[in-house]
């Protein structure tokens, strides 16, 4: 079983990781694309009606999550009928869901104009616009957007990463042609509702023909519906304040900054969530696993579980925020030019924000897995405040910086927090090692940072374009050598280093198998 649950999160990761790098480096192209073709301000109203949706989504609730977690026991136990019945009952939430945001984002659509600082881009319509953004995201909830639950939960994200990969390529190469072959923004905003379907009809034939005998039939028992009414209770927090974080960020800056700094903004969080999404996956794609081991280990190996897990995150998570440090001046400047790109007093708070939003992946994982949402409920909500309050007060006074400053604050509050209520339900212990542990990652990280960053300030830099991308590269290849070396120096003699090492190891043996 062990030996499964590492091939199946191997698997996943691999394809999350292909899957990720189609979906990041097309959007990257198209965004290029429209910066120079139709300008800042159509990037900035995207951003905006992206973020305006993420607040509507919320309507989701993590259903998805709940009924996914669920899942781990029948399938464990190969009981087809609940598997079944946890279906059907998804469906119908599902479609609930839709009918809701669809009403919702109707009813707000005439306050659209107002969320805009200044007047929006000549020539579009924000009201014809804003739709087709709300068409696309609600129309996975009524055509088979809940069957992907049964891919997620028999821990076979891998296909469908595949699905998703495949048709990335698809809505992203559309999205390009319409933007170079016609400059119209509508149908550059209608070829992702054409993605959208096809995603959901590839995941409903591959689910089917895999697993024929999983279909919405039964009723699911009331003991069953109450235990997922429970975890959504703690679950609707969560997701909350995982969206409200970015999503009040672009919503403010556009309310009282305007679409040039909307769009400034949303390209550095652009590339950080780029970053980001390559952490997530990593961990994201061990879930499943975790939650089987949760299940069918003793608690001392799951504790080692989380200490090997944590360690790889922090290693990751500081190996990112160097290269960051160093690269984002030099990346920015190539890509949308000195006029758009921020002083390195946001650069280093946005990698502040990635740090403290990693780091805490291995603790989420744990949490999500071991179904841990009705004792952390409070602790989103609090957060959640914290974010918009500051930031309607803060942006006024220090502009993207008091912005910046919000999400900090909440992740301050964050981490310690959820540290505490994963180690006090799951483990039955303190959590004060942990929090050690991740000030240990943060200094070595700052120590790593810093001197690499210092390095790279000696480096030359050449004339034109040409010099600045050759700069670019030698910083890169020092960011792959110093940080690790730094790391290597401060984690060699950690238990979790040589535990880690001798997983590695297994796994390349298998493979050479």
């Amino acid at each position: 079983m062990a030996d499964s649950r590492s091939r199946n999160a191997s698997r996943n990761i691999v394809f999350a990781f292909a899957n990720k790098i189609i979906a990041i480096l097309l959007p990257f192209i198209a965004r290029t694309i429209m910066l120079h073709l139709l300008g800042e301000e159509y990037v900035g109203v995207g951003s905006l009606f992206t973020s305006i949706l993420s607040f509507l989504n919320l309507t989701e609730l993590g259903v998805g999550a709940a009924i996914v977690y669920s899942m781990y026991k029948p399938i464990e136990e190969n009981d087809k009928e609940k598997i079944c019945a946890y279906l059907s009952y998804y469906r119908m939430l599902y479609r609930w869901i839709g009918g809701a945001m669809l009403l919702i984002g109707t009813i707000l659509l005439p306050a659209v104009p107002y969320l805009i600082k200044g007047e929006p881009p000549v020539g579009v319509n924000v009201y014809i616009l804003f739709y087709l953004y709300l068409v696309d995201a609600v129309i996975s909830y009524f055509f088979a957007g809940y069957r992907q639950s049964i891919l997620v939960a028999h821990q076979r994200s891998d296909i469908k990463s595949k699905i998703v990969m495949f048709v990335s390529i698809f809505v992203q190469a559309g999205q390009i042609a319409a933007l170079v072959l016609t400059k119209n923004f509508y149908v550059y905003a209608f070829v992702p509702i054409l993605g959208t379907l096809l995603t959901n009809g590839l995941n409903a034939w591959v689910t089917m023909k895999k697993y024929p005998e999983l279909k919405c039939a039964g009723i699911l028992p009331k003991e069953d519906r109450k235990a997922i009414k429970k975890r959504l209770s703690g679950l609707v927090g969560t997701k909350m304040n995982s969206i409200v974080v970015h999503a009040a960020d672009m919503i403010v800056i556009s309310a009282f900054l305007g679409l040039t700094h909307t769009a400034m903004y949303g390209n550095y969080y652009y590339i950080m969530s780029a970053v980001n999404a390559f952490v997530v996956l990593i961990f994201s794609s061990m879930t499943a696993s975790v939650g089987n081991s949760l299940i069918t280990e003793t608690k001392e190996k799951n504790m080692k579980l989380f200490s090997k897990i944590g360690f790889i995150n922090g290693w990751i998570t500081g190996w990112c925020s160097v290269c960051m440090i160093c690269l984002y001046t030099p990346f920015m400047r190539i890509w949308v030019g000195e006029e758009l790109t921020y002083p390195f007093g946001v650069e280093l708070g946005m990698v502040m924000y990635f740090f403290m939003f990693s780091i805490q992946r291995a603790i989420i994982v744990f949490k999500d897995a071991a179904g841990i949402w009705y004792e952390d409920r409070f602790r989103p909500y609090v957060c959640m405040i914290v974010n918009i309050v500051l930031n309607l007060i803060l942006v006024q006074f220090w502009s993207v910086y008091g912005v910046i400053l919000s999400s900090l604050a909440a992740f301050a509050i964050s981490i310690p927090w959820i540290s505490r209520t994963l180690f006090r339900t799951l483990f039955q212990t303190s959590s004060k090692k942990q929090l050690f542990r991740i000030g240990f990652y943060a200094v070595v990280t700052i120590v790593a940072g810093t001197l690499t960053r210092f390095l790279c300030d000696l480096l030359p830099v050449g004339e034109g374009r040409m010099g600045e991308f050759g700069h670019l590269i030698l910083c890169g290849l020092l960011c792959l050598v110093i940080p690790n070396i730094v790391f290597l120096l401060c984690y060699f003699k950690m238990d979790e280093f040589r535990e880690t090492l001798c997983m590695v190891k297994a796994i390349l043996k298998r493979k050479k198998k």
